[in-house]
Formats: structure tokens, sequence, C-alpha cells
């Protein structure tokens, strides 16, 4: 808790040396007594104690002073710091000062001069405590309001996660949904008209089937990921780690799908290395994906470029493409969970919506960055970065 202060005022020195005199033989070892023998000067204590995190339990002022009197002080007080509590010593004070002090300050006793030392410290002793309370209370109620607005936020939270949750399985469903559609049609086929099927139509129905279940795997293996990422099970192992023979594996895997397609995959590099920090397996998965990606949204015949070079911090690969691209608002959702975004795959291929989703969390956890520079109508290029050994 805060220090405390009682600031007591009044023009005759006599006076006010008596009464903090009184005050300190009770109250000294758990208040400042602070004293001023003007109003002004009384705002001026006041305003330094609050300056220095103190807080002003009691102001105990004589009514009729020079200048401003003590009810008028009072009000001045009670609009910058309405809990503090006033005592008004009065000798001759008019019932009005008294009124304006009640209505406009908050009065909480008046004291008729000259006091008896039992009766003010009593006085005194109630204001104290009746200050103590509300301030308890005060707190108490803020708590309580703290508490409500956290289980609000908490229940809006569980909220989301719920409707995420149901879209989730609501997107997963409906993609595992047809496939198997796909499957079961093609074995339904295959039962009715077994005897009149040539090899070459059974070849293309398991060709059929191949690519429906590739195509669950692949969802069902995101999914996985996915779930892995958000319980906080990756495994890392972070190593100094040669980048390039990475990348060089994962551009001549992809060398026959890009052909398929009629599009250039060329890697571009000036080193014999590219020693990074990273982890082999989290970075394979990233740049799988990024290149998949690469040659799934490029149109026939264009070129898709890796690139890897190096700075005195960092490593990088680029991944471009020439595709549709994306726009600025696209752009803001490429990592987010089942994105929908306007490009869509060239050669038929089939899009969870959880790559780049999973890119991004794979990133993040091997301390790397990834970015995308992209205009709609002239492709894309990803970059990923990596603290270099």
């Amino acid at each position: 808790m805060k220090q405390m202060a009682i600031l007591c005022v009044d023009d005759e020195p006599t006076i006010l040396y008596s009464l903090k005199e009184q005050l300190q033989d009770q109250f000294a070892q758990q208040y400042l007594i602070e004293t001023a023998e003007n109003a002004e000067e009384a705002f001026e204590v006041f305003e330094e104690l609050q300056a220095d995190h103190c807080d002003v339990a009691l102001v105990i002022s004589d009514c009729i002073m020079p200048g401003i009197s003590g009810d008028e002080l009072f009000k001045q007080i009670h609009q910058v710091a309405p809990n503090t509590l006033n005592i008004l010593l009065t000798g001759q004070s008019s019932a009005q000062a008294l009124v304006n002090a009640v209505n406009h300050a908050g009065l909480y006793r008046y004291v008729a001069k000259p006091w008896q030392k039992e009766d003010l410290i009593l006085t005194v002793a109630g204001a104290l405590e009746a200050y103590l309370k509300d301030k308890q209370l005060e707190e108490q109620n803020y708590l309580l309001q703290q508490q409500a607005i956290e289980l609000r936020e908490k229940n809006l939270r569980l909220l989301s996660l719920d409707q995420e949750k149901n879209d989730f399985l609501g997107i997963a469903a409906h993609d595992l949904k047809n496939p198997l559609a796909g499957i079961l049609g093609i074995a339904e086929l295959i039962q009715e008209d077994i005897a009149e099927l040539s090899k070459k139509e059974l070849l293309e129905y398991a060709a059929k089937i191949e690519r429906a279940s590739k195509q669950m795997f692949n969802l069902i293996t995101n999914l996985l990921d996915v779930n892995k990422i958000e319980s906080g099970n990756v495994k890392l192992s972070l190593q100094a780690i040669d980048l390039l023979p990475i990348v060089q594996q994962l551009v001549a895997e992809y060398h026959a799908r890009a052909q398929a397609k009629q599009i250039d995959l060329k890697l571009i590099y000036d080193e014999k290395s590219y020693i990074a920090i990273l982890d082999p397996s989290l970075v394979y998965q990233v740049l799988d994906n990024l290149i998949s990606n690469a040659i799934k949204y490029s149109p026939l015949g264009k070129s898709v470029k890796v690139r890897l070079y190096q700075t005195e911090q960092h490593v990088s690969c680029e991944v471009q493409d020439e595709g549709v691209g994306f726009t600025s608002a696209e752009q803001q959702k490429l990592f987010h969970k089942f994105s929908r975004l306007s490009a869509k795959p060239t050669g038929g291929e089939h899009s969870t919506g959880l790559g780049l989703f999973i890119v991004k969390k794979l990133v993040d956890a091997m301390s790397a960055n990834i970015c995308c520079e992209s205009d709609a109508g002239r492709g894309t290029k990803f970059i990923v970065t990596f603290p270099i050994a």
C-alpha cells in the first residue's frame, strides 16, 4: 500500500503546532503529518504529496483563513481527490460554510474550537478508518472488474476457438469427403463392369484412385502437422547445416513435375556452401511446400526460380514463380489456416489451404523469417531467411 498522509491547515502557528503534535502522538507511525498556514500553501503541499505517490487520506483545516476559506479548499481538493476525507475546524464559521463543505467537498465531520484532544483523536481515527475501508472496497471492486474483464476475454477466446474448431472440422470433412466419394464411385464402377473393362481402363481408374488417395493423405498429413504445431510438440534440432544440398535435392525431386507442366525450374547460386542455423527436417518441409506451390500455381510454359544468397548475417532462399500473384489484401491472409485465395492450381492439383500456415509456424520455430513479395498478375516471390552460422 502507498504511504499515506494527514494534511493540517491553520493560519494560527500556535494552533497548527498543537494540532500536529497531538496527531503525531497517535498516528505518526502510519501517516505523514504535513502542515500548511493557508489554503494556497496547502494545495501546493497536496500536489507535492500526490507527485510523490503519497495518498492524502485526511485534510484538517480551519474554516476562516485569509484568502481562500477552509470549505473552498476542501472543494478544490475534492475535485482532484474525491476519496480524501475532510474535517473542518470551526470557531465562528457560518452555517453556509458547513453546508458548502458538506454539499461540495464530502465533509466527514466538523470540530469546534477549542477542541478536546480525546474528541479530536477519536474523530480523526474514525475518519482514517472510514478512508481505509473505502479504499479497500475500491481496490476490491477494481479487482472484481479486472476479473470480470479477464473472464469475458477468456469466454470470447473460447467462443472463437470453438468456432475455429467447427470451421476446421467442416473444411476438413468436406475436403476428405470429395476424394472418398470419388474412390467409392470408381470402386462401384469396377464392380459393376469388371468383365467389360480393358486393362487400359483399369489402369486409368487405378490412377484416379491413387490421385484421390494422395489428396486425402496430404490433407491428413497437414492436419496432423497443424495439431502437432498448435500443441507445441514440434521437435526442434537446430544445427549449422549447409542449405545448398537440401535445395539441390528438392529441385531434382520436382524436376519431373515441372517438366510435366512445361515449367522451367532453375536453381541459382554462386557460393560452394550456404551454412545456416536451421533444423534440416523442418527446413526441408518448408522449402518443399514453397517449391511445390510455385509449380502448382504457375501456368504452363512459365519458369520457377529458386535462388540462394547470403550476407554477413543471413542465408536466404527465394522461390519465385510467374503465376497470378496476390493482392495486398490477400497477402495479409497468406499464412492463415484454410486461406481461400484467388490463385488456383493450374494443373488440376489439390490445395488444403494449410501449407503456408504450416510453413510460417515452422519458420518461426527455427527463429527464421519468411516474407512474400507479390503483385496481382506478376507472380510471387517467397523469401526465407535464416541466421548464418
